[in-house]
């Protein structure tokens, strides 16, 4: 990244990252941050298209919708489009837009509840890339795909113990509501493998609590499909110091997903507590093709720093995108 590129960076961090991602829950609920793309995608003059609840029913997303079902707040899932590079397939970013989380059910603990507005930082940090993107005018195709909702508990929200059946037909075992983020995401992973065409796919999201023990607040973890993927983007973060650190992940890993015959397909939370970090991976990466070069990036010990919004891993994706054009 040469100086023109970092401060682009650095200025969309300051100025998109830490605003957006510090917003608290009743100031930027899914309507407002999904308006907040609209706004963003007319001023650098790429297109936005936002889903409501209506067009996920029809999309039968029974994921999103579970977890969105206990709030009062309607779901979105939002696509940005900057097609800039010609006829490549575009490379696709999926980033965990959740506005507020309580857990649901499976309640968090009042200490750090406030906190929880930091559980959209994964969108914000896809949604910043794409924003320094457009400002640099890199020659790529990047769309940028975020499920928005809150997590919340009312007299219709998901029980534990529930089962809901996924945009891809595949049904999940709710086991534990506060395991909602990768429900949110499996949905849009199965929205973008069929609508947008991906050269390849990326999630971002503060995922699990895990992180934190798995490689503390210097590297993300990094996991995925296909060994080339995860090369690019390991140099990617070494290139931008936004350092990352790629995990293992074996078949016994999915197979502490499996849900119970006759009951589910999967289980949205392992039985055992266990490296949750890369079990998460596992439940998102049975949504994606084997064809398709994925990647996860954990951002939940990097991404923000106490009540400091850092705009991590947004050099490492920008560093990549960069890289690609």
């Amino acid at each position: 990244m040469n100086k023109k590129q970092m401060k682009v960076v650095e200025d969309t961090i300051k100025n998109f990252s830490k605003r957006v991602g510090n917003k608290p829950a009743n100031l930027m609920t899914p309507t407002i941050l999904a308006d907040e793309v609209v706004q963003m995608g007319n001023h650098y003059g790429f297109d936005v298209e936002v889903l409501g609840e209506k067009k996920m029913k029809a999309l039968k997303m029974g994921l999103i919708l579970g977890v969105s079902q206990g709030s009062d707040e309607e779901a979105k899932l939002v696509v940005a489009k900057y097609m800039n590079g010609g006829d490549e397939k575009p490379t696709v970013l999926v980033g965990k837009g959740l506005t507020h989380d309580c857990g649901g059910y499976s309640i968090k603990p009042a200490a750090g509840l406030n906190k929880m507005r930091h559980d959209k930082l994964g969108g914000v940090a896809v949604l910043g890339t794409l924003r320094a993107v457009a400002e640099l005018k890199l020659e790529i195709n990047l769309i940028v795909v975020v499920p928005m909702s809150e997590n919340l508990i009312n007299g219709r929200a998901t029980k534990p113990g529930d089962v809901h059946t996924s945009m891809s037909g595949l049904t999940v075992a709710i086991d534990n509501t506060d395991a909602e983020g990768r429900l949110i995401l499996a949905d849009a992973l199965t929205y973008a493998q069929e609508f947008l065409n991906p050269l390849t796919l990326t999630t971002v999201a503060t995922l699990t609590g895990a992180a934190v023990f798995a490689t503390g607040s210097t590297h993300t973890p990094l996991l995925g499909n296909n060994q080339f993927f995860i090369d690019e983007m390991h140099d990617a973060g070494n290139d931008s110091g936004d350092y990352n650190w790629n995990l293992p992940f074996v078949q016994e890993h999915s197979d502490e997903m499996k849900g119970m015959e006759g009951y589910s397909d999967l289980k949205n939370i392992e039985t055992n507590r266990g490296p949750g970090t890369i079990t998460a991976f596992a439940f998102l990466e049975a949504f994606v093709d084997e064809d398709i070069p994925y990647t996860h990036l954990d951002c939940a010990a990097t991404a923000s720093k106490g009540e400091e919004v850092t705009g991590r891993p947004m050099p490492c994706l920008v560093q990549m995108l960069i890289n690609r054009s």
